[in-house]
Formats: C-alpha cells, sequence, structure tokens
C-alpha cells in the first residue's frame, strides 16, 4: 500500500506543478472541496452499501479543466466485520457552458483503494472512476456541487458506483466570465449592438464603424471614404444626378460683312471655356444673312461668317478642331422680319448651342 500511496502522492505533485504556472498566468484559482456521498458496491464484494464523506484540493487551470486531489473514508462490514474503505484519488474535471447558473461537467480519476479491515492485512487495489457532475454557483467563490460515478477496479474486476453532494470553495479574485455573444470583441454587459455580424470592425460600444460618416456601417459600404456632404444609397455610395448643361453663342454681323468684331470675342471665350470644361461635346457653329443680295451670295457669306467664328475658337481659344464645324445657312433661318433695319441686323448672325448631359452628387 505504501508504495502505491507513494506513487499516488508524486502523481498529484506532478499535476499541481504542472498546473501552477497556469494558474499564475491565467488567473485560475486554488480550491477546497468536502463531501458527503454514498456507495453501492459490487455484489461480489458482499460490502454493505455504506455513506461516505471526503475532502478535496484542486486547482482550477483554467474555466474548463480543473484538476483535483480526494481522499475519502466510509464505514462498511463484512460479514459483520468492520470494513473501511479509504480512496486516495486523483480527478480531472472537464467544465461545459454555464447555462442559468448551472455548469455541467465530466470527470475521470484514478485512486488507489485500501480497505481497513480489523485483525486482518489491508487489501487495495486500483480503480478508475468515470461520471458527470453539476455545480449550482452559491457566490463568487462557493459552489454547491454533485455527481455520479462509476468506479472500475483494475485488480479486481468489480464495479461500484457512487453519488456525492458537497461544496467547492475557491480561493482568490474570483474571475467574471467574459461573455460575447455575437463574438465581436466587446462583452455583452458593454455591448449596445448585440448581434452585430461577424467580422465586423466595432467601436468600444461594440457598435459597427461608419468611418466615412456617411450613415452606413463599414461592413456594408461599397463606396468608403465618400464625402460627408453627399447623400448616399444602401449600399453606402453616392446618388448620381443627370443633368442637362448647355451654352449659347451669338455674335452679329455688319451688313456684308464676315469680319467678327472685338466685342463679340468675349462671347466666344466663354463658348471656348465650356467646351474645354466638357471634353465630350462639338459646336456646329451655323451662319445666317439677313434677305438682301442673292440666294446664292447670302449662303456663301453665311459660310464665311460661320468659319470666322470656328476659326476663333480654334485658333485663339485653343478649341481642337476635330470638335468645331461650320455651316452657312443663308437667308433661309431669319428670327425677325428682313422688313426693318432692325430686323435685318438681328438676321446678319452666327449662332450655335452647346450641350451635353453630366452626371452629379446629391447632396444632403
Amino acid at each position: 500500500m505504501k508504495t502505491t500511496f507513494n506513487k499516488l502522492a508524486a502523481a498529484i505533485g506532478v499535476s499541481c506543478l504542472i498546473a501552477a504556472p497556469t494558474v499564475l498566468a491565467e488567473g485560475s484559482k486554488f480550491e477546497l472541496n468536502g463531501a458527503v456521498g454514498h456507495y453501492l458496491f459490487d455484489d461480489d464484494r458482499r460490502l454493505t452499501d455504506e455513506p461516505f464523506w471526503g475532502l478535496g484540493v484542486g486547482y482550477a487551470i483554467d474555466p474548463t479543466w480543473t484538476v483535483e486531489a480526494w481522499w475519502t473514508k466510509a464505514n462498511s462490514s463484512f460479514f459483520g466485520v468492520d470494513v473501511n474503505p479509504e480512496e486516495m484519488r486523483l480527478d480531472a474535471l472537464y467544465h461545459l457552458e454555464e447555462q442559468n447558473g448551472l455548469t455541467p461537467y465530466f470527470v475521470a480519476g484514478i485512486g488507489d483503494v485500501t480497505y481497513d479491515v480489523k485483525n486482518s492485512a489491508d487489501p487495495h487495489e486500483t480503480r478508475i472512476n468515470l461520471g458527470v457532475g453539476l455545480k449550482k454557483a452559491l457566490t463568487d467563490h462557493l459552489n454547491l456541487r454533485g455527481d455520479v460515478r462509476m468506479f472500475n477496479s483494475l485488480d479486481e474486476e468489480m464495479t461500484d458506483f457512487g453519488i456525492q453532494l458537497g461544496l467547492n470553495y475557491a480561493f482568490g479574485k474570483a474571475t467574471p466570465k467574459f461573455i460575447d455573444s455575437d463574438g465581436d470583441g466587446v462583452e455583452d454587459g458593454a455591448d449596445a449592438c448585440p448581434n452585430t455580424p461577424a467580422g465586423a470592425s466595432v467601436n468600444a460600444q461594440g457598435c459597427p464603424l461608419d468611418s466615412d460618416g456617411d450613415g452606413v456601417y463599414d461592413y456594408k459600404d461599397k463606396c468608403p471614404n465618400t464625402a460627408r456632404n453627399l447623400k448616399v444609397d444602401a449600399s453606402g455610395c453616392p446618388v448620381k444626378l443627370t443633368k442637362a448643361v448647355s451654352i449659347e453663342l451669338k455674335v452679329n454681323f455688319d451688313n456684308n460683312s464676315a469680319v467678327v468684331k472685338p466685342e463679340y470675342l468675349a462671347e466666344i471665350k466663354r463658348v471656348s471655356d465650356f467646351m474645354r470644361q466638357y471634353a465630350n461635346t462639338v459646336v456646329e457653329i451655323q451662319g445666317h444673312t439677313d434677305s438682301s443680295g442673292a440666294a446664292d451670295y447670302n449662303m456663301q457669306l453665311s459660310q464665311r461668317r460661320a468659319e470666322a467664328v470656328a476659326k476663333k475658337l480654334v485658333s485663339e481659344f485653343g478649341v481642337p478642331a476635330g470638335r468645331v464645324t461650320a455651316k452657312g445657312y443663308g437667308k433661309n433661318m431669319p428670327v425677325a422680319s428682313n422688313s426693318t433695319k432692325e430686323g435685318r441686323a438681328a438676321n446678319r448672325r452666327v449662332v450655335a448651342q452647346v450641350q451635353t448631359k453630366v452626371e452629379t452628387m446629391q447632396t444632403r
């Protein structure tokens, strides 16, 4: 027995040494246990089923694993002869997730049992145990616990059963459990936005980030870094508006002249600036005359007038020649009556309209 006891003590010591650094590193707790229970011995033992009591110490390595060393003793009898089973064992507990204040666990262990028989050699045996249990937290340090186990002898090929109820006291500072249901790194108690989708970046309150401040969370935002003054859609992209823009050119000429007068240069420059801003635009410069003179001559004069303005756009204001055409329409498109001096002056003209469609972003 002494040899077996020494081996078991050594095993407990090694386990404690292994667990201790983990306890210090993880803030785990040293525990003290006390329990009472009842053995149901294998029928072949011819022992009476009796209560037992025990004491144990343990290390909570982490919230899942605990290592415990136990001493238990029972008072039984064998055909009227007192037999006192006494066990030294080492157990390992695996805890499941807490539910409604209850923590289920599995337990497995190995121990050495000595049967103390009066006026006789004290037989002993090695047995392993397997079981399930449940803990109920009474305070931050104190737990009520109970379990049911099967004890299998490795020497006698017998199987005993036992139930026990006890108290578990954890020394040191209680480590609060960190529960983060949505996995965003923020504890449920501090999470202002529960059920955040997996992988979404969150702030200290557990709410998804909106880095560009457009009202759409980053994990939904397909257009990051949108300017704050722009209106966006559900994907975080700016809402686009399409509108038509245009500019008109009006240049008048003296009678029978195709010379562009200086006062119209600013008008032509305004058209060139517009075309430079909207690079996809082209323009047709249209020349016109009044009704005086022959039709063929007026057609030629209107063409020269259109070409004179087109030349100014290209040579003086830098509009590419490929974007400018000139066409004369003679006297065929009057805008005023040719029966008056003022009407004829209005008809001696070059006109053009440049228009395009542009996309703009809708502001808030």
